[in-house]
């Protein structure tokens, strides 16, 4: 059986109240649910990436972490990060590479409520393949601004915010693109996903394969669109890019459907 180092992010920015940051709410629900049902194992990792201020504060306060981290199955590790100025610092920081034993990496934002075990797709993944969860155009803004000019229409744009590298070095070779083709003074709607989507476009195909297809299956938007309660994994609440409130409302609502059955 393949093993699994799963990645996510949390941060607050500089010049915020850590106290009215809804994402540490959110944090604790998405944690809750992969405890109950990301079926991790004592062969896997969680990776937390989490700035410094945030950290403190969860060091500082009585809070729900030190018990749901208890309750995993797996080990964990805190990756301490200096706290961003801006959500495009904050978010640059799941690119950073992290050192893992592993057989497969898997990013997850923390707005994607885990709906069943990850090890589900274990078996059907490929070595030194990467795959991508496909959203929409390239040609749109959400995937490529910034890129999408004089480019096919019918690009696929490509997720962010979950992705399955199995290779460390992919995972390596497409984080090094994205970190060296950001200009942080960017301001993109979707924050880094245009870098995202351009560093999938740039790598090398002749020795690494690209999948669009399979983790797609698996992924559902708003507890609505394509949800299939056996089958889907990465319940996503997109929409309104670093927006906590939002957020926080949507995944609300879907894990009350959860308690009570209906998912």
């Amino acid at each position: 059986m393949k093993s699994i180092c799963l990645s996510c992010l949390l941060y607050t920015l500089k010049d915020k109240e850590i106290k009215d940051n809804l994402y540490i709410q959110i944090f604790y629900l998405w944690l809750a649910k992969l405890v109950q049902s990301g079926g991790l194992i004592s062969n896997d990792l969680l990776q937390i990436t989490v700035d410094s201020r945030t950290l403190e504060y969860f060091n500082s306060n009585s809070s729900a972490l030190p018990v749901l981290l208890e309750k995993l199955q797996c080990s964990y590790e805190i990756i301490e990060v200096d706290p961003p100025s801006t959500s495009l610092e904050g978010m640059m920081n799941k690119y950073n590479i992290t050192e893992y034993t592993q057989d497969v990496y898997i990013y997850c934002d923390i707005d994607i409520i885990i709906s069943n075990s990850f090890h589900t797709l274990m078996p059907l993944l490929k070595n030194n393949t990467a795959y991508f969860c496909n959203e929409g155009l390239f040609s749109h803004d959400n995937y490529g601004e910034g890129f999408n000019q004089n480019i096919p229409a019918n690009l696929p744009g490509f997720s962010a915010g979950k992705f399955i590298i199995a290779g460390k070095l992919i995972r390596d070779s497409l984080f090094n693109i994205i970190k060296e083709t950001c200009n942080y003074s960017s301001k993109f709607y979707t924050v880094e996903q245009p870098y995202f989507n351009y560093a999938i476009y740039s790598l090398p195909r002749d020795i690494i394969s690209v999948n669009i297809d399979l983790l797609t299956d698996y992924v559902s938007f708003n507890g609505i669109e394509r949800y299939d309660k056996n089958k889907t994994i990465f319940n996503d609440m997109a929409g309104d890019p670093a927006n906590g409130e939002a957020h926080l409302k949507k995944i609300v609502n879907v894990i009350s459907l959860y308690i009570s059955g209906v998912y």
